[in-house]
This record gives C-alpha cells, sequence and structure tokens, in this order.
C-alpha cells in the first residue's frame, strides 16, 4: 500500500459533483485533490469586506482491496496562501454530520478545529481499513477587510505500517 490508496472525496452525496455542496452526508463518487484551491470559492467582495467563515466535509478513502492504513494521521502541510484566511481542519469520528449550509459549524458532535502543520502536531484519524473511510470537516475563516483572492493550501494524510 502507498500514499495513492488514500484518496479523497467529496460527500454531499454518490453522485455529488459539486465542492459547494460538500457539506456533509453520504460520500461522493468525485475525488478532490489534496489541495484547497477548489474545496472553497473565490473570496466575493462581500466576503472580503465583512469576513466569513465557512465549512465543507470530504472524505478520506482506503482504495486499497486487502491493505490497511495504520496510525493515519492529518495535517495541513501548506497553510492557505492568504494572510486574511485561515484553514482549520477537524476529525468527524461519526461520518454522518450534515450541515444546511456552508455558514453552519457542524456541531452533533462538536469538533475540534485546529491547524496542525506537522505529522507531530496531526490529528490521528487511526487505521483506515481497506474500502473504508475518514470525514474530515475543513472551516476557512476570512477576516474583514481581506483582499479577493482564489486561496491554495494542502492537506496530507500519511500513515505508517502495521509494525
Amino acid at each position: 500500500m502507498d500514499a495513492s490508496d488514500l484518496r479523497f472525496r467529496l460527500s454531499g452525496g454518490v453522485s455529488n459533483i459539486y465542492p459547494y455542496a460538500s457539506l456533509g452526508g453520504d460520500i461522493s463518487n468525485t475525488e478532490v485533490s489534496g489541495s484547497l484551491e477548489g474545496l472553497f470559492d473565490e473570496i466575493s467582495p462581500e466576503e472580503a469586506d465583512d469576513g466569513d467563515v465557512e465549512y465543507r466535509a470530504i472524505f478520506v478513502k482506503n482504495t486499497h482491496v486487502s491493505e490497511t492504513a495504520y496510525g493515519a494521521v492529518l495535517y495541513v502541510s501548506s497553510e492557505t496562501s492568504s494572510v486574511s484566511t485561515t484553514m482549520a481542519v477537524a476529525y468527524d469520528s461519526t461520518g454522518t454530520q450534515t450541515v444546511a449550509n456552508e455558514s453552519t459549524a457542524p456541531s452533533s458532535p462538536t469538533l475540534t478545529f485546529s491547524t496542525p502543520t506537522s505529522k507531530a502536531t496531526g490529528i490521528t484519524l487511526g487505521n483506515i481499513a481497506p474500502n473504508t473511510t475518514k470525514m474530515i470537516w475543513f472551516r476557512r475563516t476570512i477576516t474583514a477587510g481581506a483582499a479577493k483572492v482564489i486561496d491554495a493550501g494542502q492537506i496530507t494524510v500519511v500513515f505508517g505500517s502495521a509494525t
């Protein structure tokens, strides 16, 4: 098993192809990269002026047919490209939450968002068995007075071995 066996998929139901509709629920068949660009929309003039907080949920799926990703850890390997935005992540151990819109925080259970920037400080996802998933939530915070930009950043999931 190698890192390419772990794939990121949107949430929002099996046929969802739109990142803006990736608000929890069932896993989508649509893959996304580990890049945060494209997961969130471009910052609008109103969001830049007023500030905003938005949420998205994706899944990490182990696509290997027989091997487990042991000790998986999630971290933000490249923070947002804008000094006026921050990205935080949280692991949803239930994997079932859905929110009504991008401005609503997942709340059942309440998640702890953080911005770990290394494997050592990362969020432990545990083992990911073959053909199973883990749900991850993202929170993008836009500071009032921000520049209107397309934001970028990168997440990484690493894993160890059975030994």
